[in-house]
């Protein structure tokens, strides 16, 4: 602590006089570019004064003016402000930079040519006005700088020019920055960057010097590039200096001033020495009482420790330290005397804990031992001793001679030498030959070393644990296991019919491997030919009767069905609760496949005696409608009776005949209506249009309703040609959908006018008589209703008289029954 602070106290000094220099440097930078700056703006109004004063005598000359030498030099006589504002004088040039008059005449520059002066160039040839750099004068020998304007005629052409010159070396308007200097022992400089000199400056012994080189000083080029502003640097002397410049735009010169550093930061210095001295009186202060302090606070330890080492020497049980002050070391002191009390808290605990496990130890069912490196027991449990049939003492010392025979031995050493030499934990079987008992017994061994504090082994800690009757059940579970790899796929699943276990067999038979499948739910090879209530049958089965056979189509990986014959048995635990299902199945495919051919080549058998017994009806039937027709023939009286006699035997000998074309019994109802139609219109000479809508879904008739509904559709179109066909000369027939898709309505309609259900006349309901008898009890509804002058008889058939066919027909044409020349058609 005494260390950081001291540190941090000469830090802190070092950064406040950092701090002090650099904000002194910054102000007294800013005083210096402040002065700098006023200086300049007057130094850049002289010049500008002048300039333009120039400026103005050059407007006044005229081209004639500068032919006549004389009349020039009169003109310049005439202006003595001119000549009080250029102490060197002032000098009209021609065109070819001689010079043709001065004032005052006494300098005897006229007949000189300038034509090398840089200013005096750029006024003739570029004709700009120019404030020029230092130079030794050609007449003067003295540093002068001109100012020259060019002379312009009428058309603004260059004539001539007129400079203003200024001795250097003599009393001039620039001395305002040489007559003071800038504090005590610093000074000002006028300097142009471009030639690297100084114009003028409070030493005028640097008046015309040339500046060192770039490179040379780091700030002096920054000022060179036009850097305006303040900094630290070290002259040409070696001295170091706060220097400050600003620019004077219209010579391209910029005005600098110097002060050492010695001189700027003399106040301090002297704060900073102070600074020194108040840190180093600090410092010792700090360092004497920080030395009292830890004294004062240290001796109390210093006692506690020598009282410990004394403790600590004695066997005598360790005692509380006294406690001579209530402070932070008394509350170390208490601390420590608290530890010692936890200490010997856990000191008993941890004998009892001894005492548990050792407790543990003697009673677990488990043998467990010690040994030294030599073979020799050194600690046994309660439950080995019992099995060796001595006690602590006769174990103790002994080594597995005593106990087992050569072969046991032998087997035992070898096992603690790997862990004694290599120091590697041992987990083996060791098969146990008991002497005494003449039995063998195999023991699950785990041997591992014991090490001291330096980490050598010192003793062998062995738990062995009997472990005969699970190789007993090992054994019967391998064997078991062998039987399960039978050639039938088996499953095991648990109650929540998750697969747990399956054999090789399902594999080959499903394609999938035990990875995929085990883990995962029963169903996921059911095959969709069955429907949902199959499967849910099947496992209600086996879960009310405990078992359950069948053939069920499952799907194998690579998305083949096949038939699976099943017996699927529950296996229930020791409270009757279904815990397990085991089932075993077999691929049924062939003999499925080798089944329905016998039963396709049945079928076929069948169908065709179906056939030729539908041909024979039929061909009877037609036998007795030309019998009824010869009877009519000749018993005019009985023809109308007669004819619809005719068309109902005509109605089922249509119906034989529709199923004797079938390799099935099956019979469309638009097949039906259309071919009744047909025979209807042959025998009553009356167009009957039937219409059936393209892309149309037909509805098969069921087998026991095929007659009635025969019968009731003619009864229904015969009706209607006979009261409103004959006179109309037409009866129509439409087959539409019904409001569900399962729904046909087959509409008859004719011209005509519905009669009362009183009417007494009993012949014209004769045949509505017939229809509600024949009506199927479900599946069928009547209607009759009058549309203008139509009358509309409709029925509406669904289920279970029709089931719909699953295969959209694109032309109902086909349906259409053979009519005779007179029938229309759509």
């Amino acid at each position: 602590m005494l260390a950081l602070f001291l540190a941090s106290l000469w830090s802190l000094s070092y950064y406040a006089s950092h701090i002090l220099h650099q904000d002194m440097e910054r102000t007294l930078g800013e005083q210096q570019f402040s002065t700098v700056s006023v200086i300049a703006a007057n130094v850049n109004n002289a010049l500008s004064d002048r300039l333009n004063a120039l400026e103005t005598a050059a407007a006044m000359m005229t081209p004639s003016l500068l032919d006549n030498a004389q009349a020039t030099q009169n003109f310049l006589n005439s202006l003595p402000l001119l000549q009080n504002n250029f102490n060197a004088g002032v000098i009209a040039y021609q065109r070819n930079g001689d010079a043709i008059a001065e004032a005052p005449r006494s300098a005897g520059r006229v007949g000189t040519n300038y034509m090398d002066i840089d200013t005096i160039a750029a006024a003739l040839q570029d004709g700009k006005s120019t404030v020029g750099s230092p130079v030794l004068g050609k007449k003067l020998m003295a540093p002068v700088f001109g100012m020259t304007v060019p002379i312009r005629d009428a058309q603004h052409r260059v004539v001539g020019a007129l400079s203003g010159v200024t001795n250097l070396g003599t009393p001039n308007f620039l001395d305002q920055i040489t007559q003071n200097r800038y504090s005590k022992t610093g000074g000002y400089m006028l300097v142009a960057p471009q030639h690297r000199l100084i114009v003028t400056a409070t030493d005028k012994s640097r008046i015309m010097e040339v500046l060192s080189p770039a490179g040379t000083n780091a700030l002096v080029d920054r000022f060179f590039q036009g850097y305006e502003g303040s900094g630290v640097t070290v002259n040409a002397l070696g001295v170091e200096v706060l220097a400050s410049a600003r620019s004077i735009p219209l010579g391209n010169w910029y005005v600098a001033a110097a002060l050492p550093t010695a001189e700027a930061f003399a106040p301090i210095h002297n704060l900073q020495q102070r600074m020194l001295l108040a840190t180093a009186v600090l410092t010792i202060l700090a360092g004497a009482l920080t030395w009292w302090t830890l004294r004062r606070y240290l001796t109390p330890l210093s006692e506690a420790a020598g009282r410990l080492a004394v403790m600590s020497a004695s066997p005598l049980p360790l005692e509380p330290l006294p406690i001579t002050r209530q402070d932070e070391i008394g509350q170390v002191i208490g601390g420590f005397n608290g530890l010692l009390a936890a200490l010997a808290q856990r000191e008993d605990a941890l004998k009892r804990n001894e005492r548990k496990f050792l407790d543990i130890l003697e009673n677990i069912e488990a043998y467990i031992y010690l040994k030294d490196l030599n073979g020799r027991y050194l600690f046994a449990n309660r439950t080995m001793r019992r099995k060796r049939g001595v006690g602590m003492e006769g174990i103790v010392g002994s080594t597995d001679e005593a106990f087992f025979d050569s072969k046991t031995v032998a087997q035992l050493h070898a096992n603690d030498r790997q862990v004694l030499e290599h120091g590697i934990t041992l987990k083996t079987d060791e098969t146990v030959f008991n002497p005494a008992t003449g039995t063998t017994a195999i023991y699950l061994s785990v041997k591992l070393p014991l090490r001291n504090d330096e980490g050598d082994i010192y003793a062998l800690c062995g738990i062995s644990t009997d472990i005969t009757e699970r190789k007993k059940i090992e054994e019967e579970r391998r064997i078991a296991a062998i039987a399960f790899e039978c050639q039938e796929g088996m499953l095991v699943l648990d109650d929540q019919l998750k697969i747990l276990r399956v054999n090789q067999a399902f594999t080959q038979i499903t394609g999938y491997a035990r990875e995929e499948v085990e883990g995962s739910i029963s169903i996921f090879a059911r095959a969709d030919l069955h429907p949902s209530m199959a499967w849910e049958t099947a496992w209600q089965e086996v879960q009310r009767t405990g078992s359950w056979q069948g053939d069920l189509w499952h799907t194998r990986k690579n998305g083949e069905d096949y038939l699976c014959r099943t017996t699927m048995t529950a296996v229930r635990d020791e409270n009757g609760e279904i815990s397990h299902f085991v089932g075993n199945f077999t691929d049924a495919t062939d003999l499925y496949l080798q089944e329905k051919k016998r039963l396709q080549h049945e079928a076929a058998h069948r169908n065709s005696l179906v056939r030729e017994v539908h041909h024979r009806i039929k061909n009877n039937l037609q036998g007795i409608t030309g019998l009824l027709r010869q009877f009519a023939a000749a018993h005019p009286e009985t023809r109308e009776p007669l004819d619809q006699a005719i068309s109902q035997v005509h109605s089922v000998a249509v119906l034989h005949g529709l199923q004797g074309r079938k390799s099935t019994d099956t019979v469309r109802l638009c097949e039906l209506t259309s071919a009744i139609a047909g025979n209807v219109q042959a025998m009553w000479q009356i167009p009957i249009h039937v219409d059936i809508p393209p892309r149309w879904v037909a509805g098969i008739v069921a087998e026991n309703e095929a007659v009635p509904m025969a019968l009731v559709i003619n009864e229904l179109i015969v009706n209607a040609v006979k009261h409103g066909g004959k006179a109309h000369g037409h009866v129509q027939v439409r087959l539409r959908k019904g409001e569900r898709p399962e729904v046909i309505l087959v509409a008859i309609e004719n011209a005509g006018e519905l009669r009362p259900a009183t009417d007494p006349t009993p012949d014209h309901h004769i045949g509505l008589h017939l229809v509600n008898s024949l009506m199927p009890r479900h599946g069928v509804t009547l209607t009759r209703e009058q549309s203008s002058t139509t009358v509309i008889t409709q029925l509406q058939v669904e289920p279970p008289v029709i089931t719909l066919e699953t295969m959209e027909t694109h032309d109902s044409e086909q349906y259409n029954a053979t009519p005779s020349p007179l029938a229309g058609r759509r």
